[in-house]
């Protein structure tokens, strides 16, 4: 009988493991897939005692399609209550990827993200001076996917420091196209952002615009895409403008 009621609570607790409560209506599910580890691993940092990525620990997770906050609830079928089973589940994952090339399978909670369709200025840090948990160039990669439309510029939406960024702007503008833009040049509030749009485009001047978090170019390349009405295909398609209301 002992051996019978441990034989239940096991099955029990394996069957409290194995049942994922459904997550808030803020948060949706969502599976990342990577064929192979990044320098033999995920490639993200877990806080401390939970399940949760605190940050990238190579800039390939993020095309891998990790994100910062994640929590991890499933490895390659496997629930992951806690922290201590998320190592478990990664170093077995590891270990089967590299023996047989089996892919490894990920399941994470993530926050929904509201699409902001408006028009405004974006700092990429309060501006304290603490050393930052994310670095610059994550946090750029992030924002570009983050909105439909970004634009890098030198100076402020109400006072440019340069005719392209003006220019840039104003090409937006009239054609009604809501975006984000970031003064690269406020080392308070965007340290790095510069250096961090530099390597992502391989470009050194600015403006600079993402939709879809792709790399469009500089105010040259906008003003040829406004010409041929690319452009603004382009920020419809990435939900850039509200659906009017019926």
């Amino acid at each position: 009988m002992a051996a019978v009621g441990a034989a239940d609570a096991a099955a029990g607790q394996q069957a409290r493991q194995s049942a994922s409560p459904e997550p808030p209506p803020d948060v949706e599910t969502v599976t990342i897939e990577m064929e192979a580890p990044i320098n033999d691993r995920l490639g993200v940092r877990i806080v401390g005692g939970r399940r949760t990525v605190s940050s990238f620990a190579h800039e390939d997770a993020f095309t891998a399609g990790w994100r910062v906050g994640d929590v991890i609830v499933e490895v390659n079928g496997e629930t992951t209550g806690s922290n201590d089973e998320v190592k478990a589940a990664v170093k077995k994952a590891l270990a089967e990827n590299k023996s047989d090339g089996k892919p490894m399978r990920f399941v994470v909670r993530r926050r929904k993200q509201e699409t902001d369709q408006t028009r405004s200025m974006l700092r990429m840090t309060p501006g304290t001076g603490n050393k930052q948990s994310v670095p610059m160039l994550q946090l750029v990669m992030s924002l570009t996917n983050e909105f439909p439309v970004v634009l890098f510029i030198d100076g402020t939406l109400k006072a440019p420091n340069s005719n392209l960024s003006a220019r840039a702007i104003a090409i937006l503008d009239e054609m009604g196209i809501p975006f984000k833009a970031i003064d690269v040049s406020d080392e308070k509030y965007n340290p790095g952002a510069k250096k961090a749009v530099e390597e992502l485009t391989g470009q050194w001047d600015l403006p600079q615009l993402f939709i879809s978090g792709t790399s469009l170019g500089n105010a040259y390349r906008m003003e040829e895409l406004q010409k041929s009405g690319s452009l603004k295909s382009l920020a419809a398609g990435a939900g850039a403008f509200k659906e009017a209301s019926e």
